[in-house]
C-alpha cells in the first residue's frame, strides 16, 4: 500500500514539473514583453492578486498560507529566472536552448 502511494506521488511530482516549467515558460514570455516595452518586471500588485487568488480557490487540505508560502517561492523563483533572461536579451541561451533548437 505504501509503494503504491509512493508511486501516485511520483506520478504528481511529475504532473507538477511539467506544470511548473509551463507557467516558467510563459513567465518567461511575459519578461521579454516587459522588457521590450520598458516596463518592470516585478509587479507588487499581481503578485498580490495571485496570493489572493490561490487562497481563495485553495481547497485544502493545504491551509491558505501553507498555499501561499508555496506561491511566493514559485513566484520568486519565476522572477529570478525571467530576471536572468532579461539581463541576457530574453535569448534561447538563457533559457537552457541552444541556437537553433
Amino acid at each position: 500500500m505504501i509503494e503504491e502511494l509512493r508511486r501516485e506521488l511520483d506520478r504528481i511530482d511529475r504532473e507538477l514539473l511539467q506544470l511548473l516549467s509551463r507557467r516558467a515558460e510563459v513567465a518567461l514570455r511575459i519578461g521579454c514583453l516587459k522588457a521590450e516595452q520598458g516596463l518592470p518586471l516585478r509587479s507588487l500588485e499581481r503578485e498580490a492578486e495571485v496570493i489572493a487568488r490561490v487562497k481563495r480557490e485553495n481547497p485544502g487540505p493545504l491551509n491558505e498560507e501553507a498555499v501561499a508560502r508555496i506561491f511566493r517561492r514559485i513566484i520568486a523563483e519565476t522572477r529570478r529566472l525571467e530576471e536572468e533572461v532579461v539581463r541576457d536579451d530574453c535569448g534561447d541561451e538563457a533559457r537552457g536552448h541552444a541556437k537553433g533548437d
